[in-house]
């Protein structure tokens, strides 16, 4: 049995003692060998339904996080307050309506996730449930998207779409292990089986703050039976319009950090970028984090450093500015890609709250549109993609791509040689005036000799 991580009466306020973070890989047992495909699989009925996961009987090898009652941390986040998504929530644009699966490592219940409501979805931790979060990791991710704001008013924090459901589903942790493996619990393949499980449970929104790094060969070649088996999910969750969040992926272990242009490493479920919304990790100075993966599917950016959360831990109920990983215990600060993805997650949320009739696709492209671009090429890069998220800018009423016109034609700066000058009016009215003048006294003259010439003949016949 796993211990207990102590508790000190005298620590800081504004710490959780007890955490596990980071991307969770996912890694799972050898599978069969497939013929090699082409490109994407089709999609399989048989792997796209379902209502369970498949639970895995590892033992816990360490005890579960317990909260710090009373913690508390007084300022905004400073990523709360770059993004300005509360100016949305003063427009009354709050999440209402929606539904997010967080697929992670379980969603404890926390007093600040109680506006939308907090549902339990399944599990693959043996006599678990989804509103049971060892590592702490859900959590977190689950009030990033739905915190309630503070109903004291001691502190600012709130979450991006505050009246969004949660639904959890606990697909992994850390805690779990196989000791023979040292595999943790979680696989590609409950993955995929959590995909379809929050697309029946009526989920719009999907995210997935954990990854699996493979070479890029092994993920494009499709030989492996729960690669298939998630990019089936996948694509399934996408043609229902709904919306694949997914965190771009830390450096470390199996994640190497790829050279822009050239990557070497393929990051799942974000490989499968047509369907899947990617997002990367930016520091407090909007560049990107030194941890963040790179690659050509990277789409936005989101603050992934220096965070201010909920409290995880099983008891918790204020706000944490640091945490502690593994069973050293030692203090961190809240931070990586897995929590960059919940900022974009909150967002979709809220697009699909202002306009119910877009597409998954088209609520993806609105984010990537109205993204704060990078320099570059057709404003984007394999580090950041289309750059940091403009929560505001996603939500206004037009966007300049949706107007599905072309630009006009730049004015030229002066007029070319064959251009006609402006008319002007008067010139011509007066030319008109003489013009007419003249020929009015043509016709008089002319009238005047007619005349002479017709008194003199008649004079002459009077002879």
């Amino acid at each position: 049995m796993g211990f207990k991580h102590p508790r000190s009466r005298g620590a800081r306020r504004g710490l959780a003692l007890c955490a596990a973070v980071g991307v969770l890989g996912l890694s799972g047992p050898a599978a069969p060998a497939v013929a090699q495909q082409v490109g994407p699989p089709e999609l399989d009925p048989s792997q796209v339904t379902g209502s369970n996961l498949t639970t895995q009987n590892f033992p816990q090898k360490q005890g579960c996080m317990n909260g710090s009652p009373g913690s508390t941390v007084a300022e905004k986040p400073w990523s709360q307050l770059v993004l300005g998504y509360e100016r949305a929530h003063e427009l009354g644009l709050t999440g209402s309506g929606s539904k997010v699966a967080v697929i992670d490592t379980g969603v404890n219940n926390q007093p600040r996730l109680g506006a939308g409501g907090l549902e339990s979805g399944g599990t693959a931790i043996p006599d678990g449930r989804g509103t049971q979060d060892c590592d702490g990791h859900g959590t977190i991710v689950a009030g990033i998207i739905g915190a309630d704001p503070d109903p004291t008013g001691e502190t600012g924090y709130v979450g991006v779409a505050p009246n969004a459901a949660i639904l959890s589903i606990r697909q992994t942790s850390n805690l779990f292990v196989d000791e023979q493996t040292n595999a943790t619990v979680g696989t590609t393949e409950t993955m995929a089986q959590a995909i379809n499980l929050a697309v029946a449970r009526g989920a719009k929104v999907i995210n997935i703050s954990q990854s699996s790094c493979q070479p890029v060969a092994q993920a494009g070649q499709y030989s492996n039976w729960g690669n298939q088996m998630l990019h089936n999910a996948v694509k399934n969750a996408y043609n229902r319009d709904v919306v694949i969040v997914a965190a771009a992926g830390n450096v470390g272990g199996t994640c190497q950090k790829n050279s822009p242009g050239s990557p070497s490493t393929a990051v799942l479920p974000a490989w499968f970028d047509e369907e899947v919304l990617t997002v990367a990790s930016l520091n407090q100075q909007g560049a990107p984090s030194e941890f963040t993966v790179p690659g050509p599917w990277v789409d936005v950016a989101a603050p992934g450093e220096n965070l201010i959360a909920i409290d995880p831990g099983q008891g918790g109920n204020g706000l944490v500015s640091q945490i502690s990983e593994g069973e050293q215990g030692k203090m961190g600060p809240i931070q990586g890609t897995s929590f960059a993805a919940p900022y974009v997650s909150g967002l979709a949320a809220l697009i699909q709250e202002k306009y119910p009739g877009m597409t998954a696709s088209q609520v993806m492209e609105r984010i990537k549109t109205t993204a704060l671009h990078p320099g570059g090429s057709n404003g984007r890069n394999d580090i950041v993609g289309y750059g940091m998220v403009d929560p505001m800018a996603a939500l206004q009423d037009v966007v300049p791509a949706e107007h599905g016109k072309q630009a006009p034609p730049k004015k030229p700066t002066h007029l070319a040689a064959d251009a006609l000058q402006q008319k002007d009016f008067p010139a011509i009215i007066v030319a008109i005036g003489g013009a007419g003048a003249g020929i009015a006294g043509i016709v008089f003259t002319a009238f005047l000799a007619n005349a002479v010439r017709s008194v003199r003949a008649r004079a002459r016949q009077n002879r």
